[in-house]
């Protein structure tokens, strides 16, 4: 069976980055403004976050992680950026539960305005702008989904799997059943900003 991991790809570290106490610094910066959230580094990488962005207590965002401006990441999510980096592009929502993680080869990118649902698991995957990932749905390395597509609930996306735009994927594994509209991926992307001001609200009201 051939794989997507690198068993040997983590090399042993005899202390911490010459820098480290700056980097440590910074997470209590962000420790400040997101009380009972977890931010952690891992070496010398730390997350980025953008503007407006919601990380709800209990979330962890760990290492190479970037935020775009008003993502919001929701109760008991995982974010680990050890050994590759995750992007979450802007107004993006990864609800509650959810784990993003990454493979050797494989950082996971999440396009603008896409909606992760609760417990999906994301690793080392590229999800296209104005998407809609199902609750509970797993899309593993290397697998690229392309814009306005929905994931359905439950449904695996094996490992290396190319997902044309707008497609509807069922099923395990998961198999493209149907081509979306237009007005389909408005509606996600609509779903992207009821989250975005969703977060608005638990950081104003």
């Amino acid at each position: 069976m051939s794989s997507r991991t690198i068993v040997d790809s983590v090399p042993r570290v005899f202390g911490p980055p010459p820098n480290a106490e700056a980097l440590e610094e910074e997470l209590e910066q962000l420790r400040d403004r997101f009380p009972g959230a977890i931010f952690q580094r891992y070496l010398d990488k730390i997350p980025a976050l953008g503007a407006f962005v919601h990380v709800a207590p209990g979330a962890s965002v760990v290492g190479d992680v970037t935020l775009c401006d008003d993502v919001s990441v929701w109760y008991g999510c995982v974010l680990r950026g050890d050994v590759n980096r995750i992007e979450v592009h802007e107004r993006s929502n990864i609800q509650d539960g959810a784990v993003v993680h990454l493979g050797d080869l494989d950082p996971t990118v999440i396009g603008e305005e896409v909606v992760v649902g609760h417990r999906a698991v994301l690793h080392g995957c590229r999800v296209g702008g104005g998407c809609l990932v199902g609750i509970q749905a797993t899309i593993l390395d290397g697998a690229v989904i392309g814009e306005g597509s929905v994931i359905a609930s439950g449904a695996l996306v094996t490992a290396g799997t190319r997902v044309p735009p707008r497609s509807l994927v069922i099923g395990v594994p998961g198999k493209v059943v149907k081509t979306l509209s237009a007005s389909d991926e408005d509606f996600h992307r609509k779903l992207a900003g009821k989250y975005m001001r969703l977060a608005h609200n638990y950081r104003e009201g």
